[in-house]
């Protein structure tokens, strides 16, 4: 048991080594990951991984590279068909799980399987599991299935319950889950002790087993954005992007100070990915509130939620035209815009470093355009990511191979010449992003300053439609504040609210009734 035991949680050196990779291939691709809540991991205890589904295989994978402890994962057997892909998986201790119509003539195929599950646990180990069972929409999740709560409690029953298992809810929250350089939040919850269940599962297996899956579900939304309603999923990320910022000032205060190590910036830089981070879970917590908001009016006042709908498509449309973003709206003022000596700076930096970008963007552009070419053609969504990963993986390294070959042999450069080379395509795709960037950034300060000039009671025009809409969102929070919580707002305090600006139902529960007086 104690080999048995080691095996468990121990990293062998191919663990390591795939870990080690896959670390630094998804640092590369997002531009920001953080973690929270490591401090309910339970330490030295049996634990059941249970996370959100909504990026394919790279939920996998950043789950592994950003864990402090080894993860076998349970995966359907469909994934073990291409040879290397099975030594990968193996050699990384996932454990195939077999459909009905797979093992019909060979049933102890799954049962060796939920075996070996119940030996890692009964050692110490980590499974992962994913109890949606299939990718799930962006920023939702689905109903579960009831196959974690089944090995756990299983697990648990063949030790008379004295194995201490704990599930531990995992939330992957995605800004954008199929862009390159977006974010990513892995956020931990509290773990659910499995004995809790004992007498029930006792008394009443199945119930128990039910009662533990709602339990993890909940769990599940609390920690990863969940949008109930998909119809609103829109909804909420526009609203997120005109408001995000002021409740995010309200209620989380200022986070502007960079606190990132003197490494990660350097780092940061050479990958085109240079600025302060904002604090993810503060923006996937506002995000939340905001989708709890929206659902709540959708089922008591959904004509407002369509009437909100549409002064956001109309703002929208109104911005496409000018080919703005709401974002810069405020900086149309003569105090906020370009002064020349900055647009002369930004001019000089153009076309000063221009010619470098544009060589950055030449040598990587036929894999660029082919990897683009696969992602526009795969149906799914949800597993796009993953595939510009791992292609992105051989591509890149496989055509710079290809230049620095082709120049060698019709060239014959020094070696130093040669290394300097290969150095610089790399360095310079990531240099072309980031002047990319401020280019377009450039691009909006000079629209905003023409239209300024030249259209300045268009830009008012929206500028007002903006503040709006913010107006109209400022008095939805309080009256949302005080319909979900009333009880905790008083009357008589000077935060109180004017009656007029109160919905039916915050004025009832304002109502104090008659005998709480006389008390």
């Amino acid at each position: 048991m104690a080999e048995l035991s080691k095996h468990a949680t121990a990293m062998p050196p191919f663990y390591r080594g795939v870990r080690f990779l896959a670390h630094w291939t998804v640092r590369l691709y997002f531009y920001d990951i953080q973690v929270v809540g490591l401090e309910n991991i339970p330490e030295n205890q049996p634990m059941i991984l249970a996370a959100n589904h909504p990026n394919s295989i790279m939920d996998t994978v950043l789950l592994s590279t950003e864990s402090p402890f080894r993860i076998n994962y349970m995966a359907r057997s469909g994934v073990f068909e291409h040879p290397v892909v099975r030594a990968v998986l193996n050699g990384v201790g996932v454990i195939p799980i077999y459909r009905a119509h797979e093992v019909s003539n060979q049933p102890e195929r799954n049962r060796n399987s939920f075996y070996r599950a119940f030996e890692l646990l009964e050692a110490g180990g980590c499974i992962g599991m994913f109890p949606e069972g299939t990718n799930s929409p962006d920023r939702h999740v689905r109903e579960i299935k009831t196959g974690t709560a089944r090995l756990a409690l299983e697990a648990e029953a063949r030790n008379d319950f004295q194995l201490g298992i704990q599930i531990q809810p995992v939330g992957l929250n995605f800004a954008e889950r199929d862009r390159f350089l977006s974010s990513v939040l892995i956020r931990y919850g509290r773990p659910i002790e499995v004995r809790d269940f004992a007498d029930q599962y006792r008394a009443n297996p199945r119930q128990a087993v039910y009662d533990l899956t709602q339990v993890i579900l909940q769990s599940l939304r609390d920690v990863a954005t969940h949008i109930h309603d998909d119809r609103n999923r829109q909804l909420v990320i526009d609203i997120h992007r005109i408001y995000g910022n002021e409740l995010l000032s309200e209620f989380m205060g200022d986070h502007s100070i960079d606190l990132r190590p003197l490494t990660h910036r350097l780092f940061d830089r050479i990958r085109a990915a240079d600025g302060p981070r904002p604090d993810l879970d503060d923006r996937f917590t506002i995000e939340q509130a905001i989708a709890d908001a929206v659902d709540f009016y959708e089922e008591r006042n959904p004509a407002m939620v369509a009437r909100v709908r549409m002064d956001i498509r109309r703002y929208k449309d109104h911005l496409r035209q000018v080919r703005l973003r709401h974002d810069i709206l405020h900086e149309h003022s003569p105090g906020n815009l370009s002064s020349r000596r900055e647009a002369l700076k930004l001019t000089a930096y153009a076309l000063g470093l221009g010619p470098l970008a544009i060589y950055g963007m030449l040598t990587s552009l036929v894999p660029y355009l082919l990897m683009r070419a696969i992602v526009s053609h795969h149906p799914e969504e949800a597993k796009r990511a993953f595939i510009v990963l791992i292609n992105s993986f051989y591509m890149f390294p496989l055509f710079y191979g290809l230049q620095c070959w082709y120049l060698w042999h019709n060239v014959r450069p020094p070696l130093w010449a040669m290394a300097l080379f290969a150095l610089s395509l790399p360095l310079s795709a990531f240099f072309f992003l980031s002047w990319w960037r401020k280019i377009l950034a450039y691009r909006d300060r000079i629209l905003s300053r023409t239209l300024f000039r030249t259209r300045k009671n268009l830009l008012d025009t929206l500028d007002l439609e903006r503040r709006q809409l913010i107006d109209t969102f400022e008095n939805i929070k309080f009256e949302y504040l005080i319909a979900r919580f009333g009880h905790l707002f008083d009357a008589d305090a000077d935060y109180a609210l004017p009656s007029d600006m109160l919905t039916t139902e915050a004025k009832e529960s304002r109502a104090v009734p008659a005998e709480e007086h006389a008390s």
